[in-house]
């Protein structure tokens, strides 16, 4: 297997403590979906992705989500539509909290503006999966 650099930093060994959550990762940069669902995987969610919002919004009506991991700037429909639009929906999904990523320090949201947290890439692996290992377990 070959390991590739990423642009998220880890302090520790995996978390094995995300057990029943069903996470879902959006940006618009393939690599990134594609290394958080590995990480959240491997720390025992399922971790689905999205490379839009729009794709993502779908998503969230076809699969019932505990939580959605969301890049702020995305070309179109961005990390802000897609929270206002999930809210919005009747879906299951609806009033899943919603953890806002960008590289930008002047996205950092506004407490009052729905998102759950905001990571500021590189996302600190550890952080985000302590975060989301608060979230109550749905029961199936």
């Amino acid at each position: 297997m070959q390991h590739r650099m990423l642009p998220w930093t880890m302090k520790h060994s995996l978390p094995r403590s995300l057990h029943g959550l069903t996470v879902l990762v959006v940006d618009d940069h393939r690599d990134t979906v594609e290394v958080l669902q590995e990480y959240l995987t491997a720390c025992g969610a399922r971790g689905i992705g999205a490379g839009s919002a729009k794709a993502a919004l779908a998503m969230a009506e076809n699969y019932v989500i505990d939580a959605a991991v969301v890049d702020l700037r995305m070309p179109r429909e961005d990390g802000w539509w897609f929270l206002r639009q999930l809210r919005t929906s009747e879906t299951a999904s609806a009033h899943a909290p919603v953890y806002a990523i960008s590289g930008e320090r002047h996205d950092q949201p506004d407490p009052a503006s729905g998102f759950a947290h905001f990571f500021f890439k590189p996302v600190d692996l550890d952080e985000l999966a302590a975060t989301l290992a608060l979230l109550p377990r749905r029961t199936r």
